[in-house]
Parts: structure tokens; C-alpha cells; sequence
């Protein structure tokens, strides 16, 4: 009769345990979504997925007789319906339930839309930025890397 009690005691606790663990998870992976879905990275997303196509599709005009494919293709495996559980669960591995719902009143303000609407201009001229520093000094790059390749 005891030991009856303590394994009904302790699968008692380890349910309540659960249900409280998955109400935490629940409300933390609520918070991960309502942060991408207040930064519009849905849209931000599947916009930079269409510009980054049709200069692909531009510059390798073989792709422009299989462009509907190869749209297709991509929406499939890196639109936000695609991508969408990966996000939230990286946010959720990156942030604290706190921390999404400070940053989801941030970007709630003009200031938090402004920073999200930019977010992938400013991305792009970051990356634009660091090639320009670069590709100036790229034979001295290769100069480093052929000299290393010959001491081997």
C-alpha cells in the first residue's frame, strides 16, 4: 500500500511537472513567434529569397528556362513556412522567455519598426562594405596564402 502510494505520488509529480515545463515551453516558443512575426521576418524572408532568385536567375541565364522549378524549389526549403519552427526554436535556444518579450515591446516601438524594416539593408551594405575593404588587398591575401602553400 506505501509503495503504491509513493509511485502514484511520484507520477502525480512528474505530470504536474511536465504540464509546467510544457506551459513554459509553450509560452516561450509563443514569445519567439510573436518577435519574428512583429519583425516581419516572414516577409523580410520570403522578399530576400525573391531578390536573391532573380539576380541568381540574371546571372545564369541556364536558370531562367527552369525559373518556375527552381522558385518552386526554393520555397519549398527556405521560405518562412519552411524555415518558420527552425527560427523560433533557435530564438528560444538564443533568448529567454523575458528577453523575446522585451525585444517584441521594443519593435513594437518606431524605432523597433524602423531597426526591423532596415535590418536587411543594413545586412547587405554590411556585407558590401566588408568586400570592399577587402578586394583591394585580395593579391596580398594570395600572396600570403601561395607562400604558406610552398613552405608545405
Amino acid at each position: 500500500m506505501k509503495k503504491s502510494f509513493v509511485v502514484g505520488l511520484l507520477l502525480l509529480l512528474a505530470t504536474v511537472g511536465s504540464g509546467a515545463m510544457a506551459q513554459t515551453q509553450s509560452t516561450h516558443y509563443k514569445a519567439a513567434e510573436s518577435l519574428l512575426l512583429i519583425m516581419d521576418t516572414p516577409k523580410t524572408i520570403d522578399t530576400n529569397l525573391q531578390q536573391m532568385l532573380t539576380l541568381q536567375i540574371d546571372q545564369m541565364p541556364v536558370m531562367k528556362e527552369a525559373e518556375v522549378e527552381v522558385r518552386s524549389f526554393f520555397a519549398k526549403y527556405m521560405s518562412w513556412n519552411a524555415l518558420k519552427e527552425d527560427m523560433i526554436k533557435m530564438y528560444m535556444e538564443e533568448f529567454t522567455e523575458k528577453e523575446l518579450k522585451d525585444m517584441t515591446t521594443f519593435f513594437k516601438t518606431p524605432t523597433g519598426k524602423k531597426l526591423a524594416a532596415k535590418q536587411s539593408t543594413l545586412t547587405m551594405r554590411g556585407a558590401q562594405l566588408g568586400q570592399s575593404k577587402i578586394q583591394p588587398h585580395l593579391p596580398e591575401l594570395e600572396e600570403i596564402l601561395r607562400k604558406k602553400m610552398q613552405d608545405n
